[in-house]
């Protein structure tokens, strides 16, 4: 069988979570399939790990200025279809063929929209349009996106499959050339209003104001997103306490996720949360919120708060950095969680998905 995969988003230089989804699935299907034959489609040069897949993976570089997807993608796809193709992180192209799977990561803009611009809300829109309208199986990544696909689309569950994200254990060396606090809480996400950002500084702000003779601070890590200027003007009016590192490597990242006291996920809404398992990779406590998909994945290993209620999570992170009992007993119960999840598992779930 021949198969198409969407890669650009994979082939990203930096990559957020839909990203690094995207090259991990394609980097694990390369690894237990070694008989279908697989074409990556690439807008931009591929990465070193593109060129390394085995001989049943090979690439199709197209570069093209605008709407990659639904013009020059339409375009390799009317004249050379494969058997089928499978859109990990992208929209479904407006010609594809027959047998078309997609993924569907989250929801957000519509339970959120005041937190996307309009142009972005009608995009997300549009492409789960074309996904719902044209693709064969549709992939969600949670029991909680998939509820609400079904909420909001009224759509046929028998075309919906959830398969969770997997994780790989993770090898950090020591060392970084980053400035880092001694002892900090880390926030891990690209800056944009989801990510409930500035709740998380005015919690963490009250947090020090309560304990003065607590050294912590709260160390940003991520990229600016859309609407992120009023996210980094909260930043500046709180640099005593709050350390902004931007976008960082992955190396980094993964030392800075090593050195923490804690993680902070108090998004208001994630398809996934990929976060809380490199927090307990990492082993440190993980608080985040109690709504969408963070209680599925992150089960009775992290500590919950609403993520509309400061005071909520001021207390989450008093008993993370303060409390040892409770940072043990979380570590302890975090491994057993993070086991539950694997990329071989992912891949597999997927190719069986995409083959059936």
């Amino acid at each position: 069988m021949k198969i198409g995969i969407e890669a650009e988003r994979a082939n990203h230089n930096k990559k957020t979570g839909v990203e690094h989804y995207a090259k991990q699935v394609i980097q694990h299907l390369a690894n237990i399939d070694n008989q279908n034959q697989y074409i990556l489609y690439l807008r931009t040069q591929p990465e070193n790990w593109i060129r390394e897949l085995p001989q049943n993976f090979s690439y199709k570089l197209m570069p093209f200025p605008y709407l990659w997807t639904q013009v020059r993608l339409s375009f390799e796809l009317l004249f050379h279809p494969p058997d089928v193709l499978f859109i990990p992180a992208s929209s479904v192209p407006l010609i594809h063929p027959r047998r078309t799977v997609a993924v569907i990561h989250d929801l957000a803009f519509w339970f959120y929209p005041e937190t996307y611009s309009k142009l972005r809300v009608l995009a997300h829109k549009f492409y789960d349009y074309l996904t719902l309208r044209f693709a064969s199986k549709i992939i969600v990544v949670s029991n909680s996106t998939k509820k609400d696909a079904l909420s909001v689309y009224k759509c046929d569950e028998k075309k919906i499959a959830v398969v969770h994200h997997g994780y790989e254990a993770q090898k950090a060396s020591t060392e970084t050339n980053l400035y880092l606090p001694s002892r900090y809480l880390l926030f891990l996400a690209t800056l944009q209003p989801r990510k409930n950002l500035i709740s998380l500084i005015h919690a963490f702000r009250q947090f020090k104001n309560s304990h003065s003779e607590d050294t912590h601070k709260l160390v940003v890590v991520g990229k600016p997103g859309w609407l992120y200027e009023p996210i980094l003007k909260v930043i500046e009016e709180n640099k005593d306490i709050v350390n902004y590192l931007g976008h960082v490597s992955d190396d980094d990242r993964l030392v800075i996720l090593k050195k923490a006291s804690a993680l902070a996920l108090p998004s208001f809404y994630e398809g996934f949360g990929m976060q809380i398992l490199e927090g307990f990779d990492a082993g440190i406590p993980v608080i985040t919120s109690s709504t969408s998909s963070m209680p599925e994945v992150a089960g009775g290993a992290a500590l919950y708060f609403d993520p509309k209620d400061v005071n909520s999570i001021q207390t989450a992170i008093e008993k993370a950095l303060l409390d040892p009992e409770c940072r043990e007993d979380l570590i302890n119960k975090s491994r057993h969680q993070l086991a539950q999840f694997s990329w071989d598992k992912c891949a597999k779930e997927t190719l069986k998905i995409i083959t059936s």
